[in-house]
C-alpha cells in the first residue's frame, strides 16, 4: 500500500511551510530515514526525511511552493502500484503527456510562489522531478512557453550557488543567477547580492520600478507574533549604561592567555543568568490568572538571518559555565544562519537577549516574545570621559534595555533586575566567581 509524505507540521502556530527542493525524483528508490526534501517551516529550514522504504511514486508540490501544513506532497509504495486518488483540494501528480502548451493556472488557484506562466506538462513534470523552479527557466516556445529542452538546458547549466532566499528572490523578479557575483565563500550569491544588482543595472535619471519581494515564512510569523505581542502585553522598557571597562579588559586578557574566544555577548548571557536567578520573577510567565515561575533558565538569543529574525534557545543556561555558554551559543547562532537548526532549539525559551551593539545603536525598545516576561536588549559600547577625583578618565558604557510584561513585573522589580544585571557587568570577577 502507497504511504504519504506530507508537509509537516513543526509547532502549533505553523499553517504552511515552503517547498524549498526536492532530493527525490519520482521513481528513485528510497529507504526509511533517507531526505527527501529541504522544507522551510515557520522558524527555520530543516530536512525533511521519510518514515517509509519504497520507491517514490509521484512527487505533488513544485520547488518554491508555498504549501499548507499536513498536505501530502509525495507518495512513496511499491514499484508500478498505482497512486491514490487525490483528496479534493490538493495538488495532483504531474502525469506524463503530449509537449501540447498548459495555460496558467487561474491566481486564485495557484499557491503562493508557485509559476503562473505558460509551460507544457511535460516540462512541469521534468521541473518538478529535477527540483527546478519554473520561474528560472527561460521559454523557448513560440507563444512563450517552457519546453522539455528548456528545462534540460537548465538542468545541465553549472549549479550556482546561493542561498534558498535568494533562488526564490531570483525566480520572483526573473534574474539569472548566473549573471550574479555573489559575495560569500566560493562566489556564493545572497539576497543582499540580488538588491546590489538591481541597484547596479538601473541608469542614473531613469525612472525606477518597484520591487514586490515575497516575506519568508519566518518574518511573516514573526511579524504576526511581534503584533500580538504588542496589543496583548503592557510593555515599558526602561534604559540604563553600564560601565563595561573592566569586563572588557577581563575578556582581553581571556582571549589572549586562554587561547579562546569569548564575545561581549557571552559576558551579557552570564550576567542576565545571575541576574534571573536573584530575580526569579523575571523568569516567570504569565498564565491569566497567577504566575508560573520557571524552574530553568532558557535563554533565547535573538539571531539575525537572511530569511528573518530567529531566537534559538539555550536550554538550562544555568547550569553551563562561560565557556560552555560561549560554545553553545555561537553553534546556535552558526546553525541558525544555515537554517540547521531544530524545532526544539527554538522553543522552551524564558528570556530572551537581543544584541544590536555592533550596529552602533545606543537605546531601542525590544519586543517581548510571549509568555515571556521580559527581554534585554544590548547595545553599542560608547567611550566616555569622566572626572575622576581631579583626574579625567576614559571609560567604555555599554547601553541596555530592559522591556518586560507589567502584569508579571512593575517597575521597582525591573529596575532592580536591571540594575543587578548592571552591578554585575562591572564586576567581571564577582560575575565570574
Amino acid at each position: 500500500m502507497a504511504n504519504s509524505i506530507i508537509m509537516p507540521k513543526t509547532g502549533m502556530a505553523m499553517e504552511e511551510g515552503i517547498l524549498l527542493e526536492w532530493r527525490v525524483k519520482a521513481g528513485d528508490t528510497i529507504k526509511k530515514g533517507d531526505i527527501v526534501a529541504l522544507i522551510e517551516t515557520d522558524k527555520s529550514t530543516m530536512e525533511l526525511e521519510s518514515d517509509y522504504d519504497g520507491v517514490i511514486l509521484a512527487i505533488l508540490g513544485q520547488a518554491g511552493e508555498t504549501i499548507p501544513v499536513t498536505r501530502v506532497i509525495a507518495w512513496v509504495g511499491q514499484a508500478g502500484e498505482a497512486v491514490p486518488e487525490t483528496p479534493a483540494g490538493e495538488a495532483k501528480p504531474a502525469a506524463k503527456a503530449a509537449e501540447s502548451v498548459a495555460p496558467a493556472a487561474a491566481p486564485q488557484a495557484a499557491p503562493a510562489g508557485a509559476y503562473t506562466g505558460k509551460a507544457t506538462p511535460a516540462a512541469r513534470k521534468l521541473a518538478a522531478d529535477k527540483g527546478i523552479a519554473l520561474s528560472s527557466v527561460a521559454p523557448s516556445g513560440k507563444s512563450g512557453e517552457i519546453r522539455v529542452a528548456d528545462v534540460e538546458k537548465a538542468a545541465s547549466e553549472p549549479a550556482v550557488q546561493a542561498t534558498p532566499l535568494a533562488r526564490r528572490m531570483a525566480a520572483d523578479q526573473g534574474i539569472a543567477l548566473s549573471g550574479i557575483q555573489g559575495s560569500g565563500h566560493g562566489g556564493k550569491i545572497f539576497s543582499a547580492d540580488l538588491s546590489a544588482a538591481a541597484s547596479a543595472s538601473m541608469s542614473l535619471g531613469a525612472a525606477r520600478e518597484d520591487t514586490r519581494v515575497p516575506l519568508t515564512n519566518i518574518q511573516r510569523i514573526t511579524g504576526k507574533r511581534m503584533l500580538e505581542s504588542q496589543a496583548t502585553i503592557p510593555a515599558v522598557t526602561q534604559n540604563t549604561r553600564a560601565d563595561v571597562t573592566k569586563m572588557l579588559a577581563v575578556r582581553k586578557e581571556l582571549n589572549e592567555k586562554r587561547g579562546i574566544k569569548i564575545t561581549v555577548n557571552d559576558f551579557v548571557l552570564v550576567a542576565a543568568i545571575k541576574a534571573l536567578e536573584a530575580n526569579p520573577r523575571m523568569n516567570s510567565v504569565f498564565d491569566d490568572k497567577e504566575l508560573i515561575y520557571k524552574g530553568s533558565i532558557n535563554l533565547g538569543v535573538a539571531v539575525a538571518t537572511e530569511r528573518g529574525l530567529l531566537v534559538p534557545v539555550i536550554h538550562n543556561a544555568h547550569a553551563l559555565s562561560l565557556r560552555q555558554l560561549s560554545a553553545k551559543a555561537a553553534d546556535l547562532a552558526g546553525r541558525a544562519r544555515e537554517g540547521k537548526l531544530n524545532p526544539d532549539e527554538m522553543s522552551g525559551g524564558t528570556f530572551t537577549v537581543s544584541n544590536v551593539g555592533m550596529y552602533g545603536i545606543t537605546a531601542f525598545t525590544p519586543i517581548i516574545n510571549p509568555p515571556e516576561a521580559g527581554i534585554l536588549g544590548v547595545c553599542s559600547v560608547e567611550d566616555e570621559l569622566r572626572l575622576e577625583g581631579e583626574k579625567v578618565v576614559s571609560r567604555k558604557l555599554m547601553g541596555l534595555s530592559l522591556t518586560f510584561d507589567h502584569r508579571i513585573v512593575d517597575g521597582a522589580e525591573a529596575a532592580v533586575f536591571i540594575k543587578t544585571l548592571k552591578d554585575l557587568l562591572e564586576s567581571p570577577v564577582v560575575m565570574l566567581v
